[in-house]
């Protein structure tokens, strides 16, 4: 006897006792043979035909003369048409049990494409890699870190030199299974002579007719043509030079829903129908689309070397500090855990699709208060932390995400002169209502720059 089955079940046997248990009822397959801790796959009937399979691999946990328990144990990204099932079946669906071999069952589940990994417990498997790599993060760094880039696919990680920031964009993909050895993690020093993005687009050499291209140009190429991967691009102390001037494109293309629209054009039109009447080919396409599974890192140091970040690039990105760094807790290295590879496709699965307008009301109160000083906010701001809030579901608490995204999100457009000392006393009295203990601290730490400084801004 197998151990391997397929059950077509009519679409009354769709109950559930506990979350993801099904329960069938014997009568219901008849007198076949059943062996329980088989594995399973199941079909539910759906207007007279069994359409596709059920993304789930299943074991019988329990099998008597009344009840068949079939307990789900892997979850997959992808339904099975039963167009595909025949092929691999040599022939058609019984309703009931249907015996496959291991070879079958396997074939089919291949088909499901790559397994579900659940959130929580991916952040716990990065958070024990990275600590096993000798360096330390509290969970809420991580979290945080991992729902931004879920929200917007461009984080900037800010703070003093040598606290981990470029570790934990590298750790991160790493323990998602996408390394620099698998060309999938690429990180660029960015330097003071960056002035456009021939740096990391290259240049058309129009003599020559030679596209002259750079690593980073290769990398989204490739990222463009893997959509099944995820690609980690890291712009080390990218505020070296002024971002705008190197990174606009980018910036814009970001801005993009539709992948297709996220285009940036390496030549003109024209001058490539110019060289192909001259019969001289690039030996590249005339754009490139920054694709979805393309996610973005900048880390930035704050001294007298780099330059300020406009609010262009403020507003398009969350800002996570790094700047108290508690060396007791840095752990001794010790072997790494095996990684979890996370295609694309299951990390995108995570991503939210709706906003959360729980804090509508006050992010419009702070906006009333900014306001006041001149420093509003825009739509791009209000949504993408309704975004944030909705991806932090499970992950963080509605108060500490929203805490997080006002200081992130909010309190870096605000800085000024004496002028501002309304404004942010008005800030403060309202983070101590509310309860926003991480923006209030910055609050106070500003504050206190004004009134010795005479000028206040959130950067340290």
């Amino acid at each position: 006897m197998s151990d391997y089955y397929l059950l077509a079940l009519p679409a009354s046997a769709r109950a559930y006792e506990t979350p993801g248990v099904v329960h069938v009822r014997r009568q219901i397959l008849g007198d076949d043979e059943l062996e329980e801790g088989g594995e399973v796959l199941l079909t539910f009937e759906s207007n007279r035909s069994f359409e596709s399979l059920e993304p789930v691999a299943g074991r019988l946990e329990r099998v008597d003369q009344a009840l068949i328990i079939v307990r789900p144990e892997q979850t997959f990204r992808r339904s099975v048409p039963t167009d595909e099932v025949r092929p691999v079946l040599g022939r058609g669906l019984a309703r009931g049990v249907n015996v496959l071999s291991e070879e079958e069952f396997s074939q089919l589940v291949e088909f499901m494409g790559p397994p579900v990994v659940e959130e929580k417990d991916l952040l716990a498997h990065v958070s024990e890699y990275i600590s096993a790599r000798g360096y330390y993060f509290d969970d809420e760094t991580i979290h945080n870190y991992h729902i931004s880039l879920k929200t917007r696919p461009f984080v900037i990680l800010a703070g003093l030199s040598g606290t981990g920031k470029s570790k934990l964009s590298q750790l991160y993909a790493e323990a998602l299974g996408h390394s620099s050895k698998d060309d999938r993690y690429l990180r660029v020093a960015v330097r003071p002579s960056w002035n456009d993005d021939r740096y990391l687009l290259g240049y058309l050499n129009t003599i020559t007719g030679d596209y002259v291209a750079e690593p980073a140009l290769d990398f989204i190429i490739e990222a463009e043509r893997d959509r099944e991967n995820l690609y980690f691009f890291c712009l080390d102390e990218m505020n070296l030079a002024h971002v705008e001037y190197y990174f606009s494109q980018f910036l814009s293309a970001l801005e993009e829903e539709e992948t297709a629209d996220r285009r940036i054009p390496l030549f003109s039109r024209s001058l490539a129908e110019s060289m192909e009447s001259q019969g001289r080919e690039t030996g590249y396409e005339r754009e490139v689309i920054v694709s979805p599974n393309l996610l973005f890192t900048g880390t930035i140091n704050v001294d007298e070397t780099t330059q300020p970040l406009s609010d262009k690039v403020i507003d398009r990105a969350n800002t996570i500090e790094f700047f108290d760094v508690d060396l007791e807790k840095v752990p001794p290295r010790r072997p790494t855990p095996e990684v979890t590879r996370v295609p694309a496709a299951t990390w995108f699965s995570y991503r939210a699709t709706e906003p959360d307008t729980s804090y509508r009301g006050d992010v419009v109160a702070i906006g009333e208060i900014l306001n006041k000083s001149g420093l509003g906010l825009g739509y791009r701001v209000l949504r993408e932390i309704e975004m944030y809030l909705a991806n932090s579901r499970g992950l963080l608490e509605p108060d500490v995400a929203f805490d997080l995204q006002v200081k992130q999100r909010i309190l870096p457009r605000v800085r000024g002169s004496l002028a501002l000392r309304d404004t942010l006393n008005e800030l403060i009295a309202f983070m101590q209502e509310h309860e926003l203990p991480r923006s209030e601290t910055r609050l106070e730490e500003m504050a206190r720059r004004l009134n010795h400084d005479g000028y206040t801004s959130f950067w340290r």
